[in-house]
């Protein structure tokens, strides 16, 4: 009746329970010898929690850190990363200087440029349009607008902030403001609209159709990336075909002129794919270059790594040295670019790790994934300083770089803080390059919060900073 498997099933016949569990006065002796066990472990986790909660702040969830903004930025930050792995290093030009010791400018031919990104609202929490400064920043990119069938798309809601953050101008003559359209993660209508005229002339329709209606100082294109990982060999071409295109439409027109601006990769691997830099030359008023990301945990690059360096560490060899700031931006220079063209990105923001063994903490140290700080191992300034403070925390300034990195036993932090920003706008300012952009306004302490060093009390500490060194 019944398979051999089944066979192997047998019903007790007895009970063979242990008969002292049966008995009820030792069932409740063993609930009293218990009940100070669980009050302990109760208390235990309690305090935990609050100690872990004091230790690690919660990060607001602004236009930064929301979760849909954080796993885009993951998507360039894991490209970065990743480049590291299949690299091609070739010596670097004779042109491109491999050390460039910091000082003052005595001379800087124009104005330098101060671009800062700002993110959309996106709950209560984030940073409100009517607590920016709008002297703080020469030009506000905002961020970030889609492409759906061929042409520049924002809901209804964020048309009502694009429509809001004009009146800013009112306040600032000289401010720009800029539509940014793209972004990490959001670049799915480029490569079908790019791809022949018809298209790329509807967007550039679109375009004046924002710059008209919306008062708009000009468009950010950020595509990250022409080329990459694609089949279609010839995104790079069309790429440029449009630049040309917008161009020869601003050109034609008698009244609105617009600036026309490309967000850039700063990796040289990405570079040589995705851009004819010659001809963007010719056609764009700006680049930002997205000078950051450098280093972040991936399952191919296991270690720990400063998010935005100045120049390379001492142990840094082959294609591991050119992913600074100051390769990047030479590099994009030797290639064709105006050094006054060239508005070098500065971030806000830092990178997380978790580390292998808390006594191995230096530059490239073994990380098994993201830091418990922050999100998706990224944190904001206002978060990291919160946990510094809290924890009393020393950073630890690497002279190789210009750049701080933090420790508490297995957390690993990569960030910029003051200090190390008023070397890179003194580094764009001596080496004549157009500016800084800062990506991004919403990562900033913009309340205020922050009580460390000489940021206390002041709102937008980080780029107040490059602010000052540009102004000096």
């Amino acid at each position: 009746m019944f398979s051999e498997e089944h066979n192997r099933y047998v019903l007790l016949q007895r009970d063979i329970r242990n008969p002292w569990l049966c008995d009820k006065k030792t069932v409740a002796l063993l609930g009293c010898l218990m009940l100070p066990v669980t009050f302990f472990c109760a208390t235990y986790v309690i305090l935990f929690g609050i100690c872990d909660e004091l230790g690690y702040p919660r990060p607001q969830f602004d236009g930064f850190n929301a979760i849909e903004i954080l796993e885009r930025n993951q998507l360039r930050a894991e490209l970065y990363s990743n480049t590291h792995a299949h690299g091609n290093y070739s010596e670097i030009p004779e042109e491109i200087p491999k050390d460039i010791h910091i000082h003052h400018a005595d001379y800087t031919p124009e104005k330098l440029k101060l671009i800062c990104y700002y993110n959309f609202p996106s709950n209560d929490f984030s940073l409100k349009i009517n607590e920016i400064d709008p002297n703080l920043c020469t030009h506000l990119n905002l961020a970030f607008a889609s492409v759906v069938n061929h042409s520049i798309y924002l809901d209804e809601e964020h048309l009502g902030y694009l429509t809001n953050i004009i009146p800013l101008k009112e306040k600032n003559q000289y401010l720009k403001i800029l539509l940014s359209i793209g972004g990490a993660g959001n670049n799915n209508g480029y490569p079908e609209m790019v791809k022949n005229h018809t298209n790329r002339k509807t967007f550039i329709q679109s375009v004046l159709n924002y710059v008209k209606d919306y008062k708009i100082d000009g468009v950010d294109l950020d595509w990250e990336f022409p080329g990459e990982n694609s089949a279609d060999h010839y995104q790079k071409m069309h790429f440029t075909q449009l630049l040309s295109e917008i161009r020869k439409t601003i050109n034609k027109q008698p009244k609105y002129k617009f600036l026309l601006t490309v967000a850039v990769a700063a990796p040289n691997e990405i570079i040589d794919v995705a851009y004819d830099v010659s001809y963007m030359n010719e056609y764009v008023d700006f680049i930002n270059l997205m000078s950051y990301d450098y280093h972040y945990y991936t399952k191919i690059t296991p270690f720990t790594g400063i998010n935005s360096p100045l120049y390379q560490a001492s142990n840094e060899k082959f294609y591991l040295s050119t992913l600074n700031i100051n390769y990047s931006s030479h590099y994009w220079n030797y290639l064709g670019m105006d050094k006054s063209k060239i508005v070098v990105g500065l971030p806000t923001y830092g990178h997380t790790f978790k580390l292998t063994n808390s006594e191995n903490h230096g530059l490239y140290a073994p990380a098994l994934g993201f830091g418990h700080l922050g999100s998706l191992g990224f944190a904001s300034y206002s978060t990291i300083c919160t946990f510094l403070q809290g924890n009393h925390i020393s950073p630890i300034f690497d002279m190789d770089t210009f750049s701080p990195y933090a420790v508490k036993y297995y957390e690993w932090i990569s960030f910029d803080d003051q200090q190390s920003l008023t070397y890179k706008a003194e580094y764009i300012k001596s080496n004549n390059f157009g500016g800084a952009m800062v990506y991004s306004l919403n990562a900033d302490d913009y309340k205020g919060d922050c009580d460390m060093g000489t940021s206390s009390g002041i709102k937008f500490p980080l780029i107040t900073a490059i602010k000052n060194v540009f102004d000096g």
